[in-house]
């Protein structure tokens, strides 16, 4: 039976019986890759492997917003689910499948939960060091992410203005320069383009240094570089600084995006892109965390060049310099499982030109739960 008698669907050219077949292929997917797990639980253990993930998800009322068609707006979506398969296949070759769903987030879509590979990748230990191929983790905020610990809440400043990507299809080395491991690296050659495919011919160069001078001190300095098409290119720059002890932790960030673009015959275009951030997470008891943050985006030609309104789950104005205030509190009420109430505000500076855009105001309920 061919796919036309099985779908007992009239098609009329090869683009139509493309479509077809990739959205079947796309839904059949998603079934194959959660039957593999399940075919997993019942072996789990040391050598076949450790099957893992986490959730979460949000009731969210928008109290106040620039845009009047979502302002007022109220309801449940899932921001991530992960499902993790990690193999040890040696004692010195491992491997991880990991894939995510999440909802659109964009207000306007009614799409069912999007999948997508986030993780693929072989780790081979050579000479004391972490040698790592295919679609995995990028330095560009894995640490940040781990220290801030609340992606569940939010993602962290570069993340959230899509300054750079969480993961690439890349090679990349990682370890640390000395024996007492107070100084950690990680070098990284990818495609650029995330866990999506390759369009150009354009790469990304990452390099990151991680120091610990002291106890509960963290200090990292991270820079990539990226060709694309075009005669486009890109450099992150990006200092961190964190201090953690019995009572909590507090971190600070700056990092700047520097665009440059040659263009023949006419002046190059560039543009800068800064973000500062800092943030606390103070343990008021044993199950309960006060998290507050603080953002702010600015930078040369910010205004004339940012999309704000892109952002998943809380969009920006495009037209002015924004600050991002979160405030929550953090309630394990039970094992692997959190209550997070919290709000989010967004206020804007003066633009150069057009209204000052009105405040963001999300109030929500997040619930974070793994296994």
């Amino acid at each position: 039976m061919n796919l036309n008698q099985g779908l007992n669907i009239k098609v009329k050219t090869e683009e139509e019986k493309n479509l077809i077949r990739r959205y079947f292929m796309k839904k059949w997917s998603i079934v194959l890759v959660i039957a593999l797990a399940i075919s997993l639980l019942p072996s789990l253990g040391h050598s076949a492997g450790e099957f893992k993930g986490y959730m979460f998800s949000d009731y969210y009322y928008v109290v106040n917003h620039h845009n009047a068609d979502i302002e007022n707006r109220h309801g449940f979506w899932f921001r991530r689910i992960y499902f993790t398969y990690n193999n040890g296949l040696t004692e010195t070759i491992k491997m991880r499948l990991r894939v995510e769903f999440n909802s659109p987030g964009d207000f306007t879509s009614s799409d069912k939960l999007s999948p997508a590979v986030k993780d693929a990748y072989l780790s081979a230990k050579v000479a004391g060091q972490d040698l790592i191929f295919g679609i995995i983790s990028t330095p560009t905020w894995s640490n940040v992410e781990k220290i801030w610990g609340y992606r569940s809440l939010e993602k962290t400043p570069l993340d959230l203005q899509k300054l750079g990507s969480s993961r690439d299809f890349a090679v990349g080395l990682k370890g640390n320069l000395d024996t007492g491991k107070t100084v950690s690296y990680i070098v990284m050659f990818g495609n650029g383009a995330s866990n999506k495919g390759e369009t150009n011919k354009g790469k990304k160069l990452y390099g990151q240094l991680g120091f610990k001078p002291a106890k509960g001190l963290y200090l990292e300095a991270y820079g990539d570089y990226e060709i694309q098409a075009d005669k486009k290119t890109y450099y992150v720059y990006q200092g961190f600084a964190a201090y953690e002890g019995d009572w909590g932790r507090i971190g600070i960030q700056y990092a700047r995006r520097h665009f440059k673009q040659e263009i023949t015959g006419a002046d190059d275009v560039e543009n800068d892109y800064d973000i500062i951030s800092a943030f606390a997470v103070v343990k008021a008891s044993s199950k309960v965390d006060i998290i507050a943050r603080y953002d702010r985006n600015f930078g040369d030609g910010f205004e004339t060049n940012y999309s704000g309104h892109k952002i998943s789950y809380i969009p920006f104005a495009d037209n002015a310099v924004s600050n991002l205030v979160i405030g929550g509190i953090s309630w394990e009420v039970a094992k692997n499982v959190w209550l997070i109430p919290n709000v989010k505000y967004v206020f804007y500076d003066e633009p150069d030109v057009g209204a000052k855009p009105s405040d963001n105001v999300y109030a929500n309920m997040t619930v974070f739960f793994k296994f």
